[in-house]
């Protein structure tokens, strides 16, 4: 008769070290990685949901837009629009040519407007390729081999230097004031002069591609850019002057004298 066998106890106190072991692979493994997939789906959710979309440019004439977003949205900052908060928050950006400031403002999450403040500049002079634009005062602020297309280069100002900061050093100070007003009112009327001449008398020749206009002294200037205006489109195309030497409102007579080849 075959003995019976006896039937060993479970080691009860090995399963629950085993189960513990196993508690702890999945605390180990598990639980750090459903922390790190928490943290990134966060990151994705701030690096997409902040990322800049729309860019607008407002007050810049030098500069196109596209120039100026990626002067502000350098590739050394992250086109996130909480990265340039903190980077332009209560700052303005300086030290461009041509631009007093600009400043950086957030629209929203995904939206960034720049407002560009430029120099306020009356003309230029030309020398040795290079372009030297002043202001009112004549004051030298910026030098350029770049010409700014709504920006007349003056002709018939007498000088030997400049210095970058310092006004042009001309006998007729009250030029720079002159030259500043027929500026505005070209930006008033919307037009494009090429060159703003002087000659030794102070009066005034203005230089549209191949027609001439002669405004003589500064007196009646507003008069004359207003007729001026209905003018110049019917000399588009011809070579020749505009004398407007006399307009004003009581003489209203002016004559187109075309070139002879």
């Amino acid at each position: 008769m075959a003995k019976k066998r006896k039937l060993k106890k479970p080691n009860i106190k090995l399963f629950k070290n085993t189960d513990m072991v196993f508690k702890y692979n999945v605390t180990k493994f598990i639980v750090p990685f459903i922390i790190v997939m928490f943290i990134g789906i966060i990151v994705l959710l701030f690096w997409e949901g902040f990322k800049i979309k729309s860019v607008t440019v407002e007050g810049s004439a030098h500069y196109t837009a596209e120039e100026i977003t990626n002067y502000v949205l350098s590739d050394k900052l992250p086109r996130n629009t909480i990265f340039v908060f903190l980077k332009y928050n209560n700052k303005s950006i300086k030290d461009i040519p041509f631009v007093e400031q600009m400043d950086v403002e957030i629209i929203d999450r995904n939206t960034v407007k720049i407002h560009v403040y430029e120099k306020y500049l009356a003309g230029c002079v030309s020398n040795i390729g290079n372009y030297m634009y002043f202001d009112n005062e004549g004051t030298v602020v910026e030098v350029s081999k770049v010409k700014t297309a709504n920006i007349p280069v003056v002709t018939g100002l007498d000088f030997d230097h400049f210095v970058l900061y310092e006004p042009l050093p001309v006998e007729d100070k009250d030029i720079f004031n002159l030259i500043l007003n027929i500026t505005k009112l070209l930006n008033k009327h919307s037009l494009r002069a090429d060159i703003i001449y002087f000659d030794e008398n102070r009066n005034v020749t203005l230089f549209f591609d191949d027609a001439r206009v002669g405004l003589g002294a500064a007196d009646h200037l507003d008069e004359k850019f207003t007729q001026l205006v209905l003018i110049l489109p019917n000399l588009e195309g011809k070579k020749g002057i505009l004398h407007m030497e006399k307009f004003s409102d009581e003489n209203s007579n002016y004559v187109f004298n075309e070139d002879v080849e």
